[in-house]
């Protein structure tokens, strides 16, 4: 036994200076630079195994943005600034559904809206804000002096006594869902009524990235060409999606046969290096069967799983317009179709009640309605303190994780390109 012991140092040694031990050393290395590159490059995916909470919702893009939109406001929100021009219909109509919060992020929103659009950009949307409050008078925003100078149409409820005493219950019993739905059909309207071809539906809690616009309008000339090409209509096409529906799902083909995807990795490699040493002799000194076995079964394996580690939207992440028919979040800001704005608002009406992006999806499927995404994502959600009793976990969950690494001289220098200045 004692015997066996001392020869164990020198077996190691040998194991260590072999051709199979050289090869998983150097293996390892290999992994070990990679696992750390992962863990800089990938942290901000929240479905990597390198995910890090801990600055992730630090706001970086959107403070810049904010402050560029307060100053835009600041400087063209006075009763002396010449009056924009609209085009008659113009091509988009946005609207915020607002409401008095204890934090307010309309402002900011309204300026992101439209700080950097250009004359041609500014004639061809219609701006508009409805106060969903019953008593607009107590939104802080609904009063200030610059606010009509800004967009086209600001304005509470033009209803009934009747219909505005049931909102004013509904406000005061917090039902949400009901008066939500009543809300965001009331904005479409507004729109519909505008006359454009495109409406855009946004929270008021959102911040949007310069040249939203001219991307948004290039994306919806690729949905149209599309949705013509596989003759199908479509619902919406989102500028707000939250990488935390992108994980690896098990109608990803891969994903879905791990083993199968283990195995045929490990016989790709097995199959390649036996080419490789019967058509160069020289490289059999160095992969002896047992360094043809330790590179295919282990050092394959380890670094396929480093690619599932890494997670989906990092290996595959989206660029353009992508359809997004499944595991579509939230209502921050999608762009409606003006043909099928009636029958959506019709089919919302007779729910009456519920989570609108939730009854917005299953429209879509019950019409078997194209729906896509824009990517990157040209909003960003920064409303953490919800307006609708919503927790923390849920606000953060609804976010953009790539949005915040924008670089305010790029996307500048997109947008210039985009409208040829």
């Amino acid at each position: 036994m004692r015997a066996h012991l001392r020869n164990l140092p020198i077996f190691a040694l040998r194991l260590l200076t072999s051709p199979a031990g050289r090869a998983l050393i150097v293996s390892v290395a290999c992994w070990l630079v990679a696992f750390q590159y992962c863990r800089y490059a990938f942290w901000r995916n929240p479905h990597s195994a390198f995910f890090r909470s801990e600055h992730v919702y630090d706001l970086q893009y959107s403070n810049y943005r904010k402050q560029q939109a307060l100053e835009y406001i600041a400087d063209n929100g006075a009763e002396d600034t010449p009056q924009h021009h609209l085009a008659s219909p113009p091509e988009i109509c946005a609207a915020f559904v607002t409401v008095k919060r204890e934090i307010q992020y309309v402002e900011a929103a309204i300026g992101s809206l439209l700080e950097g659009l250009t004359g041609e950009e500014r004639e061809n949307l219609h701006a508009y804000v409805l106060f969903a409050n019953s008593d607009p008078t107590i939104h802080p925003t609904y009063s200030q002096p610059w606010l009509r100078k800004m967009v086209d149409s600001a304005e509470g409820y033009n209803v009934s006594v009747e219909v505005l005493d049931h909102l004013r219950e509904l406000e005061v019993a917090r039902n949400f869902y009901e008066k939500g739905v009543f809300d965001y059909t009331y904005a479409l309207d507004h729109c519909y009524q505008v006359g454009s071809p495109y409406i855009v539906m946004l929270e008021d809690d959102i911040i949007l990235a310069d040249g939203w616009m001219a991307k948004a309008r290039q994306a919806l000339l690729d949905v149209e060409a599309q949705s013509h090409e596989e003759k199908r209509n479509w619902i919406y096409l989102r500028l707000f999606y939250t990488e935390t529906s992108m994980s690896w799902q098990d109608t990803d083909f891969w994903y879905g046969h791990m083993p199968f995807t283990f195995l045929l990795a490990v016989l790709s490699t097995f199959c390649f290096l036996i080419l490789v040493r019967i058509n160069f002799p020289s490289s059999r000194r160095h992969l002896d069967n047992w360094t043809v076995l330790a590179l295919s079964a282990v050092s394959t394996s380890a670094f396929v799983a480093l690619l599932f580690m890494v997670g989906k939207y990092s290996l595959f992440p989206p660029l353009g317009v992508f359809e997004l028919n499944k595991y579509g979040c939230c209502t921050q800001a999608l762009v409606f179709p003006r043909p099928e704005v009636p029958a959506l608002t019709k089919y919302l009406r007779g729910i009456g009640t519920g989570q609108t992006d939730t009854m917005i999806e299953n429209y879509a499927d019950q019409q078997k309605l194209g729906r896509f995404a824009l990517a990157p994502q040209q909003a960003q959600h920064v409303g953490l303190q919800s307006s609708r009793d919503n927790t923390l976990i849920n606000s953060q969950s609804t976010w953009a994780f790539s949005f915040e690494t924008y670089d305010p001289q790029q996307l500048k220098a997109e947008h210039k390109a985009l409208v040829g200045g």
